[in-house]
């Protein structure tokens, strides 16, 4: 899982500036493909999935076992990573190499995956009536301290990146607040704001590290789901590990 990818198509990206922020949007997948990885998702092995709430309200699982719910375990973390790695990895072949690929062109450098970081995973979001979903709490990612080994090597991270790709959005809308710090500020956050609504097969990402929150989502119809392959990427030591 660690070879250059083949030169492939280029991709169209958007540049979206908020104050003196930057994130970016790019077209990755077509339609046909966003309904094939849709439908893996459906037929994702119950071994991968992990359920982090259900409710009458709202449920949601993620695929795969991020870091962000393990980062208090981290034995635990290495071993799902090492026992579901391969599996999820060519379940969703296309979503992964397609990503890689992308990085892989736009940085000029190999992008891997590593054995004892789980590969990117899904949020999978149910919510079985119709109405708006209220908008998740407010983060910063800081992989470099959150990743052991990367925060005792801290000088040799060179770069960061932070993606997400919809795959299902609730047909009245969802997506991403993001926000820079405030000048002068010692908290993270409070400045200029972007709101980054979500589009199927369009990848959302940053190069930096910015204050963010998944959007409220809006469902007109019972039973809708909203379904995001996350990721985060780390350049070290000349090479782009990706991992969730």
């Amino acid at each position: 899982m660690n070879a250059m990818r083949p030169a492939g198509r280029c991709f169209e990206i958007e540049q979206v500036r908020f104050g003196n922020g930057n994130v970016y949007r790019a077209p990755l997948f077509a339609t046909g493909e966003v309904a094939q990885i849709s439908a893996a998702v459906r037929d994702v092995p119950a071994s991968l999935l992990v359920e982090a709430w259900n409710s009458p309200d709202s449920s949601m699982v993620t695929i795969g076992a991020p870091l962000y719910r393990n980062r208090d375990v981290p034995e635990h973390y290495t071993a799902c990573a090492r026992a579901q790695n391969r599996l999820l990895y060519r379940h969703f072949r296309l979503a992964h190499e397609r990503v890689a690929g992308f990085f892989e062109r736009r940085y000029g450098a190999l992008v891997v995956f590593a054995e004892e970081l789980a590969v990117p995973g899904f949020h999978v979001f149910t919510f079985p009536r119709a109405g708006e979903h209220g908008a998740g709490g407010w983060h910063v990612d800081m992989l470099h301290a959150q990743v052991p080994f990367f925060a005792r090597h801290r000088a040799e991270v060179a770069g960061v990146v932070n993606f997400t790709v919809p795959f299902e959005v609730p047909a009245g809308g969802t997506g991403m607040d993001i926000e820079e710090d405030a000048p002068g500020s010692p908290q993270s956050g409070g400045g200029a704001h972007v709101w980054m609504a979500y589009e199927p097969g369009v990848m959302v990402f940053t190069e930096a590290e910015y204050r963010h929150r998944i959007g409220p989502s809006h469902c007109l119809r019972d039973g809708e789901r909203r379904v995001t392959l996350q990721g985060h990427g780390v350049l070290f030591r000349g090479r782009w590990i990706l991992f969730w």
